[in-house]
């Protein structure tokens, strides 16, 4: 990396003497240092190796450096007799050479790639009050100074990428992962050019669609969501998840006539990308910044491993809306943990599923294709309606309404549960009149495919449990729930007296049309009072 020019000394003639005492000078300093450099020495090590031949070869009294340590911290190492003055004060003054005391220092700026990252001193006895005297002091120092610049790029460059590495894996670490790339991005293009970035990587519960970010100088130009890129929607339409593909030119394409470099940001071994890092400039890359942007895909790796995981993990309970909503917020985490709310309850079963599975399938492959289809419509439907899904008990689906926000009302926590009630029982019975279905009910003597459902309305602990984090709720309505609907018939839905209750009081045509039988008290096993409710029977006409 070249370095910017040291102040020279005045232009006098040396001789050949001087010339040869500079020349040793400079090949003992530089073994010096390329030993320490061998021995993987620290900056205070190499000073201590370094700077006592330094005195003894220029016939200097002390010898001093301020800059920055591995840490980038700035500090001050001196050896010889500095007296009762502190090193580090003296090197803050002007440059060059100037009396101390019947002694002469003489000090000049060191610098890293044209930046100041500190000062370097030497202490000579003595008043070297000629100019030609102060040229010979002047050289010396140069001399040492050039050396250690090599040390101090090495180390300064190495000390920075490290900083810039952790201070880019803490933005990443950011909750809210895009927020986090954001700031990752203008943080990496505050330090080195980075004209045009790109990530583009997979949907972790939708693999087929793909997310991106692009950014010019650092700044974000285009996303996936609200700033959409034209041309890259363009191409995702044509080529879609082969982007990511290593043989795929496609993404080198849109950027032609400028350089590009792109890196696969892979998962596990053997496994499949998760995304792809294109950036680009019209003059390339150096070697220092490649070095940087590969670690940066490094570290997004793992970033992205773990944001797919948590959203895979929060699939199995929201819908994407919701997850994106979640993910959104840096302390989405207070929306998961336990609390208790009145939620809308609704448990769903297939009539008759025990006979089904007994008589009507050959193999239990067939009973679980059938259980797929039939669980992820009806999930379908809890989601659809602003409900979570809880989980699935043998063939029975549970679902809550109000989590995780509990930003709904309890009369449109009760309605939703009862319009996912009736879109189950709807599309349940239009499976049941698909011909094989049909056949299987048949064989089974069933009148058809149905479901019993059961809708309350209660207070209960919602929240993530167990050694899984499963996003559940527990409480004596839950259980209520579940011994309402096993009192459900062939495609009956019950509904508890407090959902009866509060939709008495809703203003939608579809709530003031719906009609329901007569209060109706049964006492069930391990339940203390009789549960109230009524049957949901249909439209009013």
């Amino acid at each position: 990396m070249p370095n910017a020019p040291h102040p020279q000394p005045p232009p006098h003639d040396f001789s050949l003497e001087e010339y040869k005492a500079l020349r040793t000078l400079q090949r003992a300093v530089d073994d010096l240092l390329e030993e320490s450099l061998r021995e993987r020495e620290t900056l205070t090590q190499s000073f201590l190796r370094c700077f006592p031949p330094v005195l003894k070869l220029t016939g200097a009294k002390a010898v001093a450096i301020t800059t920055r340590d591995e840490e980038l911290v700035e500090q001050t190492w001196g050896e010889g007799d500095w007296g009762d003055r502190y090193p580090g004060s003296l090197l803050e003054g002007p440059s060059g050479a100037r009396r101390l005391d019947g002694d002469t220092l003489v000090t000049q700026p060191l610098d890293v790639a044209g930046t100041r990252v500190g000062t370097f001193g030497m202490l000579f006895p003595g008043a070297h009050a000629t100019p030609e005297a102060e040229a010979r002091l002047l050289r010396m120092l140069d001399t040492v100074a050039e050396q250690l610049d090599t040390v101090l790029c090495l180390v300064h460059t190495a000390s920075e990428k490290h900083q810039l590495i952790i201070q880019c894996n803490t933005h990443l670490a950011n909750p809210v992962f895009e927020a986090g790339m954001d700031q990752a991005v203008l943080t990496l293009a505050q330090r080195v050019r980075l004209p045009g970035f790109l990530l583009l990587y997979k949907d972790a519960v939708q693999p087929h669609v793909l997310h991106y970010r692009t950014y010019r100088n650092g700044y974000l130009e285009f996303e996936s969501g609200e700033q959409p890129s034209p041309v890259l929607e363009k191409a995702i339409r044509q080529h879609g998840p082969r982007l990511l593909a290593t043989e795929e030119s496609a993404l080198r394409q849109l950027f032609g006539g400028r350089s590009t470099e792109a890196v696969l940001i892979s998962g596990a071994v053997a496994s499949e990308p998760l995304g792809k890092i294109v950036i680009w400039s019209d003059s390339g890359f150096s070697a220092y910044s490649m070095d940087l942007i590969r670690v940066l895909a490094s570290t997004l790796s793992q970033r992205l491993l773990d944001y797919n995981r948590e959203r895979i993990h929060l699939s199995q309970f929201f819908p994407n809306s919701v997850i994106d909503a979640l993910l959104q917020d840096p302390n989405y985490a207070q929306h998961l943990r336990a609390q208790d709310q009145e939620v809308g309850i609704l448990f769903a079963d297939i009539n008759g599923f025990t006979r089904i599975c007994e008589q009507g399938f050959d193999s239990p492959r067939n009973i679980g294709r059938f259980v797929d289809e039939w669980s992820e419509r009806a999930v379908g439907c809890i989601w659809e309606h602003g409900g979570v899904f809880d989980k699935m008990v043998g063939d029975c689906v549970i679902g809550l309404f109000g989590p995780p926000f509990f930003k709904s009302s309890r009369l449109e926590r009760a309605q939703a549960a009862v319009r996912a009630a009736c879109d189950i029982q709807a599309f349940t019975a239009s499976l049941g009149a698909r011909d094989e279905v049909a056949a299987l009910c048949q064989r089974v003597k069933l009148p058809g495919l149905g479901v019993a459902v059961g809708v309350n309305l209660a207070n209960a602990n919602c929240g993530l449990f167990g050694p899984n984090r499963q996003y559940t709720a527990f409480s004596s309505g839950m259980n209520q729930t579940a011994r309402l609907q096993s009192l459900a018939g062939f495609r009956e839905t019950l509904v508890m007296e407090s959902v009866r209750e509060v939709l008495a009081t809703s203003r939608e045509p579809f709530f003031q049309g719906l009609r329901f039988g007569p209060l109706t008290e049964t006492p069930v096993k391990n339940v203390a009072q009789p549960l109230r409710h009524y049957q949901l029977m249909s439209l009013k006409p």
